[in-house]
Protein backbone atom coordinates (compact mmCIF):
# COMPACT_ATOMS: atom_id res chain seq x y z
CA UNK A 1 0.00 0.00 0.00
CA UNK A 2 0.99 3.46 -1.14
CA UNK A 3 1.73 5.88 1.70
CA UNK A 4 0.03 8.18 0.39
CA UNK A 5 -2.18 9.61 3.32
CA UNK A 6 -1.91 13.53 4.58
CA UNK A 7 -3.31 15.35 7.22
CA UNK A 8 -3.64 17.97 4.62
CA UNK A 9 -5.93 16.96 2.64
CA UNK A 10 -8.68 16.68 5.46
CA UNK A 11 -11.05 19.98 5.58
CA UNK A 12 -10.49 22.35 8.11
CA UNK A 13 -13.40 23.12 11.00
CA UNK A 14 -12.79 26.61 10.70
CA UNK A 15 -13.51 27.43 6.55
CA UNK A 16 -14.22 23.81 5.80
CA UNK A 17 -11.65 23.92 3.70
CA UNK A 18 -7.67 21.65 2.91
CA UNK A 19 -4.51 23.48 3.85
CA UNK A 20 -3.81 24.11 0.41
CA UNK A 21 -6.67 26.82 0.29
CA UNK A 22 -5.85 30.42 2.44
CA UNK A 23 -7.71 30.54 5.53
CA UNK A 24 -10.94 32.02 5.12
CA UNK A 25 -11.45 34.36 8.50
CA UNK A 26 -15.02 34.85 10.35
CA UNK A 27 -16.65 36.94 9.94
CA UNK A 28 -15.33 38.06 6.32
CA UNK A 29 -12.53 40.43 5.86
CA UNK A 30 -10.74 41.58 2.36
CA UNK A 31 -13.65 39.57 0.23
CA UNK A 32 -11.62 40.06 -2.90
CA UNK A 33 -8.60 38.18 -1.86
CA UNK A 34 -10.64 34.75 -0.90
CA UNK A 35 -12.34 34.92 -4.17
CA UNK A 36 -11.86 32.31 -6.89
CA UNK A 37 -12.06 34.22 -9.93
CA UNK A 38 -10.00 36.86 -8.92
CA UNK A 39 -7.35 34.42 -7.73
CA UNK A 40 -8.04 33.08 -11.74
CA UNK A 41 -7.66 36.54 -12.84
CA UNK A 42 -4.40 37.11 -10.95
CA UNK A 43 -2.95 34.15 -11.93
CA UNK A 44 -3.76 34.28 -16.03
CA UNK A 45 -2.62 38.15 -15.51
CA UNK A 46 0.52 37.33 -14.12
CA UNK A 47 1.05 34.42 -16.45
CA UNK A 48 0.29 36.97 -19.34
CA UNK A 49 2.92 39.31 -18.21
CA UNK A 50 5.37 37.13 -17.35
CA UNK A 51 5.13 35.34 -21.00
CA UNK A 52 5.91 39.38 -22.40
CA UNK A 53 8.87 40.23 -20.30
CA UNK A 54 10.18 36.22 -21.27
CA UNK A 55 9.35 37.60 -24.86
CA UNK A 56 11.08 40.98 -24.56
CA UNK A 57 14.14 38.84 -22.80
CA UNK A 58 13.65 36.84 -25.54
CA UNK A 59 14.88 39.63 -28.06
CA UNK A 60 18.08 39.85 -26.85
CA UNK A 61 20.19 38.93 -29.33
CA UNK A 62 22.39 36.50 -27.27
CA UNK A 63 19.30 35.10 -25.16
CA UNK A 64 16.86 35.08 -28.12
CA UNK A 65 19.71 33.12 -30.55
CA UNK A 66 20.63 30.61 -27.93
CA UNK A 67 16.66 30.27 -27.44
CA UNK A 68 16.01 29.49 -31.27
CA UNK A 69 18.54 27.18 -31.32
CA UNK A 70 17.00 24.72 -28.29
CA UNK A 71 13.33 23.64 -28.08
CA UNK A 72 14.28 22.74 -24.31
CA UNK A 73 15.68 26.27 -23.92
CA UNK A 74 11.41 27.01 -25.18
CA UNK A 75 10.30 24.76 -22.59
CA UNK A 76 11.96 26.24 -19.90
CA UNK A 77 10.77 29.24 -20.82
CA UNK A 78 7.50 28.21 -20.73
CA UNK A 79 8.49 26.44 -17.14
CA UNK A 80 9.46 29.73 -15.68
CA UNK A 81 6.36 31.76 -16.86
CA UNK A 82 4.00 29.18 -15.51
CA UNK A 83 6.50 29.50 -11.66
CA UNK A 84 6.45 33.07 -11.69
CA UNK A 85 2.77 33.27 -12.11
CA UNK A 86 1.98 30.71 -9.23
CA UNK A 87 4.04 32.73 -7.17
CA UNK A 88 2.26 35.94 -7.81
CA UNK A 89 -0.97 33.83 -6.45
CA UNK A 90 0.33 32.61 -3.60
CA UNK A 91 1.54 35.96 -2.78
CA UNK A 92 -2.25 36.95 -2.95
CA UNK A 93 -3.40 34.01 -1.36
CA UNK A 94 -0.63 34.75 1.87
CA UNK A 95 -0.16 31.01 2.08
CA UNK A 96 2.82 29.30 1.97
CA UNK A 97 2.44 26.20 -0.64
CA UNK A 98 1.38 22.84 1.31
CA UNK A 99 1.25 21.23 -1.74
CA UNK A 100 5.23 21.66 -2.35
CA UNK A 101 6.37 21.59 1.03
CA UNK A 102 10.24 20.84 1.32
CA UNK A 103 9.23 17.88 3.80
CA UNK A 104 6.46 15.66 1.69
CA UNK A 105 8.87 15.51 -0.65
CA UNK A 106 9.20 12.01 -0.32
CA UNK A 107 5.74 11.68 -2.26
CA UNK A 108 8.12 12.68 -5.14
CA UNK A 109 9.59 9.09 -4.61
CA UNK A 110 7.04 7.16 -4.45
CA UNK A 111 4.84 8.39 -7.43
CA UNK A 112 8.00 7.91 -9.63
CA UNK A 113 7.78 3.97 -8.82
CA UNK A 114 3.69 4.30 -9.19
CA UNK A 115 4.28 5.82 -12.74
CA UNK A 116 6.39 3.78 -14.08
CA UNK A 117 4.68 0.63 -12.65
CA UNK A 118 1.64 1.80 -13.90
CA UNK A 119 3.86 2.34 -17.83
CA UNK A 120 5.71 -1.40 -17.54
CA UNK A 121 1.81 -2.88 -16.64
CA UNK A 122 0.71 -1.22 -19.96
CA UNK A 123 3.40 -2.15 -21.90
CA UNK A 124 3.47 -5.36 -20.70
CA UNK A 125 -0.02 -6.31 -21.58
CA UNK A 126 0.38 -4.76 -25.23
CA UNK A 127 3.72 -7.09 -25.42
CA UNK A 128 1.58 -9.91 -24.25
CA UNK A 129 -0.90 -9.47 -26.65
CA UNK A 130 1.59 -8.95 -29.50
CA UNK A 131 1.11 -5.08 -30.29
CA UNK A 132 4.38 -4.14 -29.15
CA UNK A 133 7.96 -5.12 -29.86
CA UNK A 134 11.54 -3.93 -29.21
CA UNK A 135 13.16 -4.20 -32.35
CA UNK A 136 16.38 -2.16 -31.80
CA UNK A 137 18.01 0.27 -29.61
CA UNK A 138 18.57 4.33 -30.75
CA UNK A 139 22.03 4.48 -28.87
CA UNK A 140 22.25 8.21 -30.42
CA UNK A 141 18.73 9.33 -29.14
CA UNK A 142 18.49 12.90 -27.19
CA UNK A 143 17.48 12.21 -24.29
CA UNK A 144 18.73 15.03 -22.58
CA UNK A 145 16.42 17.61 -24.20
CA UNK A 146 13.72 14.93 -24.23
CA UNK A 147 14.02 14.67 -20.11
CA UNK A 148 13.61 18.15 -19.89
CA UNK A 149 11.12 18.60 -22.55
CA UNK A 150 8.72 15.72 -22.41
CA UNK A 151 9.45 15.01 -18.63
CA UNK A 152 10.69 17.47 -16.35
CA UNK A 153 8.64 20.48 -18.09
CA UNK A 154 5.63 19.14 -18.57
CA UNK A 155 5.40 17.13 -15.37
CA UNK A 156 6.26 20.79 -13.55
CA UNK A 157 4.06 23.28 -15.20
CA UNK A 158 1.50 21.19 -16.01
CA UNK A 159 0.67 19.99 -12.49
CA UNK A 160 1.31 23.55 -11.01
CA UNK A 161 -1.60 24.80 -14.20
CA UNK A 162 -3.80 22.11 -13.52
CA UNK A 163 -4.08 20.86 -10.17
CA UNK A 164 -2.32 23.54 -8.01
CA UNK A 165 -4.32 26.06 -9.53
CA UNK A 166 -7.15 25.31 -11.70
CA UNK A 167 -7.95 22.10 -9.42
CA UNK A 168 -8.23 24.24 -6.53
CA UNK A 169 -10.29 27.24 -7.77
CA UNK A 170 -12.58 25.49 -8.81
CA UNK A 171 -12.84 23.01 -6.19
CA UNK A 172 -13.25 26.37 -3.54
CA UNK A 173 -15.85 27.70 -6.07
CA UNK A 174 -17.99 24.24 -6.87
CA UNK A 175 -16.55 21.64 -4.98
CA UNK A 176 -14.35 18.76 -5.34
CA UNK A 177 -16.38 16.63 -7.61
CA UNK A 178 -16.96 19.52 -10.13
CA UNK A 179 -13.34 19.95 -9.85
CA UNK A 180 -11.86 17.07 -10.73
CA UNK A 181 -14.47 16.65 -13.48
CA UNK A 182 -13.61 20.12 -14.86
CA UNK A 183 -9.58 19.84 -14.12
CA UNK A 184 -9.77 16.38 -16.10
CA UNK A 185 -11.67 17.41 -19.01
CA UNK A 186 -9.83 20.53 -19.45
CA UNK A 187 -6.55 18.38 -19.15
CA UNK A 188 -7.33 16.07 -21.93
CA UNK A 189 -8.98 19.13 -23.98
CA UNK A 190 -5.40 20.75 -23.81
CA UNK A 191 -3.94 18.03 -25.39
CA UNK A 192 -5.96 18.96 -28.76
CA UNK A 193 -3.59 20.92 -30.01
CA UNK A 194 -0.87 18.86 -30.11
CA UNK A 195 0.87 17.77 -33.75
CA UNK A 196 -1.06 14.73 -33.99
CA UNK A 197 -4.11 14.79 -31.76
CA UNK A 198 -6.84 13.23 -32.24
CA UNK A 199 -10.29 13.82 -30.33
CA UNK A 200 -10.03 10.04 -28.66
CA UNK A 201 -6.42 10.94 -27.59
CA UNK A 202 -7.91 13.76 -25.77
CA UNK A 203 -10.72 12.20 -24.25
CA UNK A 204 -8.50 9.07 -23.16
CA UNK A 205 -6.46 11.84 -21.42
CA UNK A 206 -8.97 13.30 -19.87
CA UNK A 207 -9.93 9.76 -18.34
CA UNK A 208 -6.76 7.90 -17.72
CA UNK A 209 -4.58 11.26 -16.54
CA UNK A 210 -7.33 14.10 -16.15
CA UNK A 211 -9.02 11.82 -13.18
CA UNK A 212 -5.90 10.09 -11.81
CA UNK A 213 -3.74 13.14 -11.45
CA UNK A 214 -6.53 15.25 -10.11
CA UNK A 215 -7.55 12.29 -7.89
CA UNK A 216 -4.43 11.83 -6.40
CA UNK A 217 -4.24 15.66 -5.63
CA UNK A 218 -7.58 15.66 -3.60
CA UNK A 219 -5.57 12.52 -1.64
CA UNK A 220 -2.41 14.15 -0.97
CA UNK A 221 -3.19 17.66 -1.56
CA UNK A 222 0.65 17.07 -2.82
CA UNK A 223 2.47 18.35 -6.13
CA UNK A 224 4.91 16.00 -5.28
CA UNK A 225 2.71 13.52 -6.14
CA UNK A 226 1.35 14.24 -9.34
CA UNK A 227 4.60 15.56 -10.57
CA UNK A 228 6.51 12.28 -10.19
CA UNK A 229 3.75 10.31 -11.67
CA UNK A 230 3.41 12.16 -14.80
CA UNK A 231 7.13 12.89 -15.33
CA UNK A 232 7.72 8.96 -15.19
CA UNK A 233 4.66 8.13 -17.44
CA UNK A 234 6.04 10.49 -19.78
CA UNK A 235 9.49 9.99 -19.72
CA UNK A 236 9.63 5.96 -20.11
CA UNK A 237 5.98 6.37 -22.51
CA UNK A 238 8.21 8.19 -25.11
CA UNK A 239 11.81 8.66 -24.10
CA UNK A 240 12.59 4.93 -23.20
CA UNK A 241 9.89 2.78 -25.11
CA UNK A 242 10.00 4.56 -27.71
CA UNK A 243 6.10 5.69 -28.01
CA UNK A 244 4.87 8.70 -29.30
CA UNK A 245 3.55 11.13 -26.04
CA UNK A 246 0.33 12.83 -26.38
CA UNK A 247 0.53 13.11 -30.34
CA UNK A 248 3.11 15.63 -29.98
CA UNK A 249 4.95 14.36 -32.54
CA UNK A 250 6.60 10.95 -34.32
CA UNK A 251 7.36 8.06 -32.32
CA UNK A 252 11.05 8.01 -30.86
CA UNK A 253 12.94 6.85 -28.22
CA UNK A 254 15.95 4.96 -26.66
CA UNK A 255 14.33 1.76 -28.09
CA UNK A 256 13.15 1.46 -31.35
CA UNK A 257 9.60 0.12 -31.01
CA UNK A 258 7.04 -1.91 -33.12
CA UNK A 259 3.67 -1.02 -32.69
CA UNK A 260 0.69 -3.59 -34.52
CA UNK A 261 -2.60 -4.20 -34.03
CA UNK A 262 -5.95 -1.34 -34.80
CA UNK A 263 -5.20 1.95 -33.27
CA UNK A 264 -7.76 1.17 -29.91
CA UNK A 265 -5.55 -0.84 -28.67
CA UNK A 266 -1.95 0.58 -29.85
CA UNK A 267 -3.16 4.26 -29.16
CA UNK A 268 -2.08 5.16 -33.36
CA UNK A 269 -0.34 8.07 -33.83
CA UNK A 270 -1.13 9.55 -30.26
CA UNK A 271 0.95 7.14 -28.47
CA UNK A 272 -0.45 4.45 -26.09
CA UNK A 273 -1.93 6.95 -24.28
CA UNK A 274 -4.93 6.22 -26.42
CA UNK A 275 -4.97 3.11 -26.04
CA UNK A 276 -7.70 1.28 -24.16
CA UNK A 277 -5.45 -0.63 -22.39
CA UNK A 278 -4.13 2.81 -20.53
CA UNK A 279 -7.57 4.14 -20.34
CA UNK A 280 -8.58 0.79 -18.36
CA UNK A 281 -5.60 0.54 -15.89
CA UNK A 282 -5.47 4.51 -15.16
CA UNK A 283 -9.03 4.91 -14.98
CA UNK A 284 -9.42 2.12 -12.87
CA UNK A 285 -6.90 3.54 -10.28
CA UNK A 286 -8.75 6.80 -11.16
CA UNK A 287 -11.70 5.42 -9.91
CA UNK A 288 -10.25 3.83 -6.60
CA UNK A 289 -9.11 6.89 -5.30
CA UNK A 290 -12.34 8.87 -5.90
CA UNK A 291 -14.17 5.87 -3.45
CA UNK A 292 -11.28 6.84 -1.06
CA UNK A 293 -12.20 10.11 -1.35
CA UNK A 294 -15.56 9.78 -0.63
CA UNK A 295 -14.75 7.20 1.99
CA UNK A 296 -12.64 9.35 4.06
CA UNK A 297 -14.62 12.19 3.94
CA UNK A 298 -11.71 14.16 1.96
CA UNK A 299 -14.28 15.98 -0.69
CA UNK A 300 -14.50 19.85 -0.31
CA UNK A 301 -18.39 20.71 -0.67
CA UNK A 302 -19.04 23.62 -3.01
CA UNK A 303 -19.12 27.54 -1.42
CA UNK A 304 -22.47 27.99 -1.24
CA UNK A 305 -22.60 24.22 0.97
CA UNK A 306 -19.75 25.46 3.14
CA UNK A 307 -21.07 29.27 3.51
CA UNK A 308 -24.66 27.85 4.92
CA UNK A 309 -22.89 25.08 7.29
CA UNK A 310 -20.95 27.43 8.48
CA UNK A 311 -24.17 29.65 9.41
CA UNK A 312 -25.73 26.82 10.96
CA UNK A 313 -22.46 26.62 13.37
CA UNK A 314 -23.19 30.07 14.06
CA UNK A 315 -26.52 30.32 14.41
CA UNK A 316 -26.63 33.18 12.38
CA UNK A 317 -26.04 34.59 9.19
CA UNK A 318 -22.22 36.08 8.53
CA UNK A 319 -21.76 39.94 7.85
CA UNK A 320 -20.84 39.20 4.28
CA UNK A 321 -18.66 36.21 2.03
CA UNK A 322 -15.76 35.23 2.55
CA UNK A 323 -15.91 32.87 -0.77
Amino acid sequence: MLPISAPQARPRSEDLLPADQPVKPRPPRRRWRFSPGIRALVFLAALAVATVLAVLIGRIPVIGDAVARSWSLVRLTELVVVVVAYLVLLWVEKRRPVELAWGRIGGLGWSLLLGSGLLLVVVGILFIVGSYRIVGVNPSYPIVPALISTGLVAAIAEEIAFRGVLLRLVEDALGTWAAIAVGGLVFGLAHLSNQNATLWGALAIALEAGLLFSALYVVTRSLWWCMGLHFAWNVLQGPVFGSAVSGSGAASGLLTAQFSGPDWLTGGVFGIEASVVSVTVLTALGVALLVRIQRDGLAVAPGWVRRRRLRAETGSAPAGQAD
